[in-house]
């Protein structure tokens, strides 16, 4: 039997002591062999945590300053082999830890994806319309996102495939399923709905 939530409310951000110590790395490419491997789970007591949240943070937010667009990042796009992923969903950088999709919707959505790693190409991929997502918080809490919405599911997909060893290139069927970046506003910023809020956190 699944025990019953603590509480439900609403995640934080990152403390702004912590963001304050972040350095801002390169993204990698997608030929680089961190991005090809799997990631390793994050330890409950790895010492680098918080400098590795800061780093994903501020890294973040430089790409987001610089393009003006930018939802997520996975750890080994700044070559951090670990399942850490860093999402601003418009109240700050917040962390989430060692994720695992626990429900996926029977219903797909097909969509034209971009990533910071792969930045001159979109691809056109098939992902679950729905997820329910459990994660550890920055501050070492059991959470749970539970049957998110479209724009959600699909950002989480694409950041859990990062941590799996996955591009998107690699989910492209057809040499017709990638497109140039030059059509992101037609393709992309024409069908993407707002964004969604950040959702109502499950503490376990």
């Amino acid at each position: 039997m699944t025990a019953a939530p603590l509480y439900r409310g609403d995640m934080t951000a990152i403390p702004e002591t912590t963001l304050r110590t972040g350095v801002v790395r390169p993204i990698l490419s997608d030929r680089e062999p961190v991005l090809l491997r799997p990631s390793v789970p994050v330890a409950p007591d790895d010492p680098a945590l918080p400098a590795d949240m800061a780093d994903l943070a501020a890294t973040l937010e430089d790409f987001r300053r610089r393009v003006g667009f930018g939802r997520g990042i996975s750890a080994p796009q700044i070559g951090i082999g670990k399942r850490l992923i860093t999402l601003n969903l418009g109240v700050g950088p917040m962390a989430v830890i060692n994720p695992e999709i626990m429900w996926r919707s029977d219903e797909t959505q097909t969509v034209w994806d971009d990533c910071l790693s792969v930045p001159d190409v979109l691809v056109r991929v098939e992902r679950a319309a729905s997820i329910t997502v459990d994660f550890t918080d920055h501050d070492g809490r059991l959470c749970r996102w539970d049957q998110l919405p479209a724009d959600l599911s699909e950002l989480l997909q694409h950041e859990i495939d990062h941590l799996d060893g996955v591009l998107m290139t690699d989910l492209a069927a057809t040499e017709g399923d990638i497109a140039p970046m030059s059509a992101r506003a037609e393709l992309i910023d024409h069908y993407r709905p707002p964004a969604s809020k950040p959702p109502v956190t499950v503490y376990l």
